[in-house]
């Protein structure tokens, strides 16, 4: 089973701009092309991502890790004598939203592609799809095991069926001494926050445990902290899990702890824990865990060049280990691999059946590899299981490759 990490990237940056040479890469001539967003000089792409409303905080990143893979494709010549640039739209991490700026995107920018980090990519879904528009970013709905025009590089549990979850969850929290759960859910109601939990919960009780529910903004208050902490020590409860954002997970973390409480399982979203956290939290947060990637060496050549190629293209970026800019970037990177297979006048069709041929794509080796076509739509079910350490200072590999089995309800 493949494991879940934004493991690795090239040795160096002259290197990184090799990659996007390669394959068909920058070529002496430029075919004339009539196709939207394409001249003789340039491919535009659509980026959408929720730049305001109560998402941005999580996913603001998402921009400089693709301005950075941009600016090492273009600083290699482009693709086919092209350079990429595109234009960014605000979703606002509302469905309706996304499909007003899709369609702006397309009909208004004319844009070849469109990129999406956001969790509410299902609202332009449909639209996109009709038009047979390329679709490439973060699968976290079901819309990116349906259309066959959008490309992910790994499916999240709420972007297969909804009847589908896994027993991974349940089975690592019960191994670790859990029995009872305290499950946070986001007091809006955000779509999606209610996706995921719900594929989480099914995992938890998938094992017999009892899941009490208990709610929290994304920017949780003192009194909603207090009331957390509350129901843990009423109830009895051993485990405190939740699908919120990193962030906001780990100050109700800090809150209980603070309180003189320490759950045996401490289970957070997919999101990385940055540095910024545990320089905020230290021993605060320790214990708490993500699956879903395993901490990458800090003296890999690879993590080093990676960093300067954010640190040259996105200098307003401050957390250098922020996961969500490795989203864009690898985003960015199924841009360019798409070009490189449309050939040197592309079309969107060309794109679309290009990119949906390539096998063993991993991105210049920072994620696990990809067969965009026998891996459309399928869940994995075997997670890297990664926490904070005792002192809060970094993080422990609890488990790099921990695996469970589906459950088909």
């Amino acid at each position: 089973m493949r494991m879940r990490a934004l493991s690795a990237l090239p040795a160096a940056l002259l290197f990184l701009a090799s990659l996007a040479a390669c394959s068909g890469g920058p070529a002496s001539t430029t075919a004339a092309c009539d196709t939207p967003g394409v001249t003789a000089d340039e491919v535009k792409a659509g980026f959408i991502y929720p730049y305001t409303g109560p998402l941005s905080a999580t996913f603001i990143a998402a921009r400089a890790g693709l301005a950075a893979r941009i600016g090492v494709a273009n600083a290699a010549g482009g693709v086919n004598g092209r350079k990429i640039t595109y234009d960014w739209a605000d979703d606002r991490g509302q469905p309706d939203t996304n499909l007003v700026v899709a369609r702006n995107l397309v009909e208004n920018k004319k844009d070849f592609a469109v990129i999406e980090v956001t969790p509410v990519s299902s609202g332009g879904a449909q639209y996109l799809s009709d038009q047979k528009v390329p679709v490439l970013g973060m699968a976290v709905e079901p819309v990116w095991s349906k259309y066959r025009n959008m490309f992910t590089y790994f499916h999240y549990l709420t972007a297969v069926s909804s009847s589908t979850s896994v027993t991974t969850f349940g089975k690592y929290v019960q191994e670790h001494g859990g029995t009872r759960v305290l499950f946070v859910t986001d007091a809006a109601g955000l779509k999606v926050s209610d996706v995921i939990a719900n594929q989480i919960r099914t995992s938890l009780a998938s094992t017999g445990m009892t899941v009490t529910i208990g709610v929290a903004d994304q920017t949780p208050t003192d009194g909603q902290i207090r009331e957390i902490a509350r129901q843990l020590k009423a109830n009895n409860l051993d485990v405190l899990a939740s699908t919120l954002t990193t962030d906001a997970f780990a100050r109700i973390v800090a809150g209980v702890r603070s309180q003189g409480l320490a759950p045996k399982v401490i289970l957070s979203g997919g999101q990385k824990i940055g540095a910024q956290l545990l320089q905020k939290y230290g021993s605060l947060i320790a214990g708490l865990t993500t699956y879903s990637s395993a901490p990458v060496d800090p003296k890999d050549p690879a993590i080093a060049a990676y960093k300067q190629a954010l640190a040259r293209y996105a200098p307003e970026l401050q957390d250098l280990d922020d996961p969500i800019a490795e989203i864009g970037y690898v985003a960015g990177d199924m841009l360019v691999r798409g070009l490189q297979a449309a050939g040197p006048c592309p079309t969107r069709e060309s794109f679309i059946n290009g990119l949906r041929a390539v096998k063993g794509y991993d991105a210049g080796g920072i994620i696990p590899t990809v067969n965009f076509e026998a891996d459309f739509g399928k869940p994995d079910v075997c997670y890297p299981f990664v926490a904070v350490n005792a002192e809060g200072t970094g993080l422990t590999t609890i488990d790099p490759n921990y695996c469970g089995e589906r459950i088909e309800n």
